[in-house]
């Protein structure tokens, strides 16, 4: 967690506690102790760690299928930009809205839709999802949303090599037994 603020750090010890305290009511993560939650902190933030990315220069950001809150609320607290949090399920839209009220996150808007019948006014120029629909799917769904400037950002788990559309260009980097695609929305037909 180098390069953040103390308050950027005691936002996300928040959210680490906050977590866990929903956890044990909802079953929100397989995350069960402040540990786990600590390394899915990590595991977020890694990628902007990685300066061929150039993610400090992003200035939207939509997660798609938020769930508990990783990647997106890691990340939306170290970048500090506008952050959209797509998740349908009422339970886990609660918990993130609840978050963004405990924590005082104003740059953090939650949406509870599917992200095929979300609207947005401007295309974000970071899409962060993880785990949620395989790749193609994923990019076929959320289409709409993907410009020239999007970089797409997904968090996959060991068997992503199999989710990959024939022809797809794509960097991977990987970090213990979580890998990184990034697509760009160049390499798209957007």
């Amino acid at each position: 967690m180098k390069n953040l603020q103390t308050s950027q750090i005691a936002l996300l010890k928040s959210y680490a506690n906050l977590l866990l305290h929903w956890n044990t009511i909802h079953n929100l993560s397989g995350a069960k102790d402040i540990q786990s939650i600590q390394k899915n902190i990590q595991d977020s933030l890694y990628p902007l760690s990685l300066e061929e990315l150039n993610l400090h220069t992003k200035t939207n950001l939509l997660d798609v299928g938020s769930g508990n809150g990783f990647p997106s609320i890691p990340l939306g607290i170290a970048l500090g930009v506008p952050t959209i949090l797509c998740e349908p399920n009422a339970k886990k839209a609660a918990f993130l809205q609840n978050i963004k009220a405990n924590l005082n996150l104003k740059n953090f808007t939650i949406q509870r839709k599917k992200i095929e019948s979300l609207e947005l006014e401007i295309k974000p120029n970071l899409i962060t999802s993880r785990a949620t629909f395989n790749i193609k799917k994923f990019l076929e769904k959320c289409s709409k949303h993907i410009s020239q400037e999007t970089t797409i950002l997904l968090y996959k788990g060991s068997n992503f090599e199999n989710e990959i559309p024939k022809g797809l260009k794509y960097t991977h980097f990987q970090r213990d037994l979580l890998h990184y695609l990034v697509i760009l929305g160049e390499n798209l037909k957007c």
